[in-house]
């Protein structure tokens, strides 16, 4: 009888060492998912599916997404205003997804952003749960464990949809634990570039999930070692892409971030609002209970990994591959810590709270681990009974329940189609009116609110390249609402490089701290002198409008407004690359006078 060879394993990479075959190869192959296995992966995600779905929404912040996507699909490139170049979008993929979508369907995006999010976060979630099957795939049995905390919070259902790009971001990372899960010593090069590819685009799904393509990038390079060649090979896949629209962001925008990100200021620091935030989604949802159980769990199974033959190439690249979500979670809550969090409740640290969970959402059965999987199936009825007490209030001291507060004003409980907002939004009615009256008026306008929340039209000055301007305080709502042509002044900075741009004073909910206030919206768009009662309405005096418009046209800020809306040659393309990380950096003083004194001097 003729003895079968053994497969000698074939160097994947440029320059990494061919490893030897082992005994054991036949062991470490995948071995058919049991039955049990199979429906660890499948009735989780289809329950989380239907809760989802119960959930489906889209947000005012969702609908910020949509007024580029229709930018784009016009021909106006990738920004909120026409003449003006502003990166409104802190998803770059998402937003280029949408416009996509929108392009093959020409159905409303508002709707195709609930759906895709939705069908992306049911895929991600169920890839991860594969993934973590395979982890553990030399366990007979595994049991249930962390699954359940995605199946008892349900801000995950809510930002399943919402029209933001959590549904992205849970796919991304679904998709790369998959991925990172499937990495062997003397894999074929072509599906170790093809995952860091994929590793890579976590900045252009979100800028903060950079932190979580560096974890699972290193882990892939510990499992593989390769060479020099390799590495770099490796680095080039991963990086190509970020890489180009980076070059792209900074020469079309003239800075190195999307502006959300200045105008939120994601690198100033504010740990103890951020703890709060953390405390705020973790205490309704009575996580606390989990917590140590699950800690508990990933410590038990890093110790065992590296128990486990700790000599042997897999034993170590099973460790690298078990820790690389732990530490891209760690980091992940660190980030959202320091900033202070956000307006949106948990919406922030719900893809922390993943990568946390992934290496745990099932584990092998033991004795230990089955009292743990027992503890957290008892907790898990607990809170999803009614003894807990559900969490639908419009906000906490330090955030805000957005999707409680959206439901409730707009009389829907799932609020997925354009028209529904801005038909239904109740500070759009009187708004929809002067909007139509300014359009159709002979003269520009200008419409801004005064300290009570009420729109009023003044006379724009002579020669503005735009007939309406709007200030927008929901500038989801309000740039859905607006025509294409018409200019959104946004009150936020999400949209508006003058007022990103404004030295942050912490003041109000974490991310809305920059408001333009009128006298500069008068100093840009207002006829050279205003009427009185104008003036009186906007809160704002002559000479504060008189010391913005001066400000507006000295130093850093007049060369700001230059780089966004002079015409995109080849110089002002070099000129905005070249000069991104100084503008990234610049601030400006709210206050006209200061500003003035600081920019004129």
């Amino acid at each position: 009888m003729r003895t079968p060879a053994t497969p000698e394993a074939v160097p994947s990479l440029p320059g990494q060492r061919a490893s030897s075959a082992r005994p054991r190869a036949a062991a470490e192959r995948l071995r058919p998912v049991h039955w049990w296995h199979a429906a660890l992966v499948a009735v989780p995600t289809a329950a989380l599916f239907l809760l989802g779905y119960r959930r489906r929404w889209i947000c005012d912040d969702g609908l910020i997404y949509l007024r580029p996507v229709r930018q784009i699909l016009a021909g106006n490139g990738p920004v909120f205003n026409v003449g003006e170049r502003a990166e409104s979008s802190t998803g770059t993929l998402w937003q280029w997804l949408l416009a996509l979508a929108t392009w093959v369907t020409g159905e409303d995006p508002a709707f195709l952003a609930v759906g895709l999010g939705l069908l992306l976060s049911a895929a991600g979630f169920g890839l991860a749960l594969y993934a973590t099957c395979r982890l553990h795939r030399g366990a007979r049995l595994l049991l249930p464990a962390g699954v359940c905390v995605l199946l008892a919070v349900p801000p995950f259902w809510s930002y399943m949809t919402s029209g933001l790009e959590s549904g992205l971001s849970a796919f991304w990372t679904g998709l790369s634990w998959w991925l990172l899960t499937r990495t062997r010593r003397g894999q074929a090069a072509r599906p170790v570039y093809t995952a860091a590819f994929v590793f890579g685009l976590g900045p252009l799904v979100r800028p903060d999930l950079a932190v979580v393509t560096a974890c699972f990038l290193a882990a892939q390079w510990w499992v593989l070692r390769p060479a020099r060649r390799g590495t770099a090979a490796m680095l080039a896949s991963a990086g190509a892409l970020p890489l180009a629209y980076e070059v792209f962001r900074a020469g079309y925008y003239g800075i190195l971030v999307p502006l959300p990100a200045i105008a939120k200021e994601a690198s100033a620091s504010d740990w103890s609002r951020g703890a709060g935030y953390v405390q705020e989604t973790l205490g309704p949802y009575w996580l606390w209970p989990a917590v140590p159980v699950l800690g508990a769990l990933a410590v038990l199974l890093v110790r065992r990994t590296r128990r486990e033959r700790r000599d042997r190439a897999p034993a170590r690249a099973s460790l690298a591959v078990l820790l690389a979500p732990l530490f891209a979670g760690l980091l992940l809550s660190g980030y959202v810590i320091r900033v202070g969090g956000d307006y949106m409740h948990a919406r922030m640290i719900l893809p922390a709270l993943l990568l946390l969970l992934l290496p745990v959402l099932v584990v092998p059965a033991t004795r230990f681990t089955g009292v743990a999987s027992a503890l957290l199936l008892v907790w898990l009825c607990a809170a999803v009974s009614p003894l807990r007490t559900p969490f639908d209030v419009r906000g906490t001291p330090g955030s805000f329940n957005v999707r409680s507060s959206d439901v409730d004003a707009l009389g829907d409980h799932n609020p997925v189609r354009t028209a529904t907002w801005v038909t239904n939004w109740p500070a759009l009615p009187e708004g929809r009116g002067m909007l139509a009256e300014a359009v159709r008026a002979p003269a520009p306008t200008l419409l801004y609110f005064d300290a009570r929340r009420r729109l009023h039209a003044t006379p724009m000055r002579p020669g503005s390249r735009y007939h309406v301007v709007i200030v927008g305080r929901h500038l989801g709502v309000t740039g859905a609402a607006a025509p294409l042509d018409a200019y959104v002044n946004d009150a936020w900075g999400l949209a508006s490089p003058v007022g990103a741009h404004l030295a942050l004073e912490r003041w109000s909910w974490p991310g809305h701290e920059k408001f333009l206030r009128n006298h500069w919206v008068f100093a840009e768009w207002a006829a050279q002198h205003p009427p009185e009662r104008d003036l009186l309405r906007a809160g704002a005096s002559l000479e504060s409008v008189v010391a913005a418009r001066a400000a507006l046209g000295c130093g850093e800020l007049a060369e700001l407004r230059e780089s966004v809306r002079a015409p995109l040659t080849a110089e002002r393309f070099w000129r905005n690359l070249t000069g991104s990380y100084e503008r990234t950096q610049f601030r400006f003083a709210r206050w006209p006078a200061t500003a003035e004194r600081a920019l004129c001097d």
